[in-house]
């Protein structure tokens, strides 16, 4: 089986719904989380998620001594931009691994390796495309595709690397000129990118999967349970997911939650099916 860590960098309190993401982590025994961040609370991490403290402007110190030039981590969110290099950044917390990957946290994972099969990993050198999940080979080559790669039209790098605004440079960025995931595909290079998640719009008060259509009706929640996450219309399981990025809703977490949940229209939580319209 095949190694993989996701790099998750965070500064300033974690979310309130961090825990929740940890038991789904936790529910992935075979994949590691490396969480680096200055909120020393005392989370119940499961093993394969490590903790790695640094103090507040830490993370960003350590990005910045990947550059020889003067680079613009001013608020955390602009860590999304510097994804594509973490394979170089972090090299030194990846080293045994066969792939590394970024995500987010506003999401709940099912069976990773459902998905990310070995067969998945042996063909792709990148699987997905999206700043919320991405992952790469670690070896030299692919860790330096963001800078070294032909831009093709697309944003350079470097100048992404200097100006605060975040540029979205971890996925498409068709708003911004053109990121990461475009190079790949201008370069010709292979990916996948089966649409294995449920990315949720967030402009809508019931659940509208991007990309799957046929899963769009106002009953539609999730069923959460031995690890594994499916789509639920109240009676039958429809799908089973990656992943559910949620996409920053404020949750209400109704009850204690353990090993099994519902996640039911706009933004709840609970430990049993309640059928809601909108």
């Amino acid at each position: 089986m095949q190694s993989v860590a996701f790099v998750v960098p965070w500064e300033g309190k974690l979310p309130e719904y961090f825990a929740l993401w940890l038991m789904t982590c936790g529910n992935n025994p075979s994949i590691d989380f490396l969480v680096f961040t200055d909120d020393t609370t005392e989370y119940q991490y499961p093993t394969n998620v490590k903790p790695v403290y640094f103090p507040k402007g830490g993370v960003g110190e350590l990005i910045q001594k990947n550059f020889n030039f003067e680079i613009n981590v001013e608020r955390p969110y602009k860590f999304c931009d510097y994804r594509p290099a973490f394979g170089e950044i972090f090299r030194d917390y990846l080293r045994g691994y066969d792939f590394w990957g970024h995500c987010d946290i506003d999401l709940f994972w099912g069976n990773i390796r459902t998905f990310v099969t070995d067969d998945v990993l042996n063909k792709y050198n990148r699987i997905y495309t999206r700043g919320h999940c991405c992952l790469y080979r670690n070896i030299a080559e692919v860790n330096a595709w963001y800078r070294k790669l032909p831009r093709c039209g697309c944003q350079d790098w470097k100048e992404v690397y200097r100006v605060p605004e975040t540029r979205c440079f971890d996925e498409w960025a068709g708003h911004c000129g053109g990121g990461v995931s475009a190079i790949i595909k201008a370069n010709g290079i292979e990916v996948y990118d089966a649409v294995d998640m449920a990315d949720l719009n967030r402009k809508r008060g019931h659940f509208m999967i991007g990309r799957r259509k046929d899963l769009w009706h106002k009953n539609l929640c999730f069923k959460y349970s031995n690890g594994k996450i499916v789509a639920f219309d109240g009676e039958r399981e429809l799908a089973e997911f990656l992943y559910v990025h949620f996409q920053k809703r404020k949750l209400v977490i109704k009850e204690n939650i353990s090993s099994e949940f519902y996640f039911i229209a706009p933004n709840m939580v609970e430990k049993q099916f309640v059928e809601t319209h909108f």
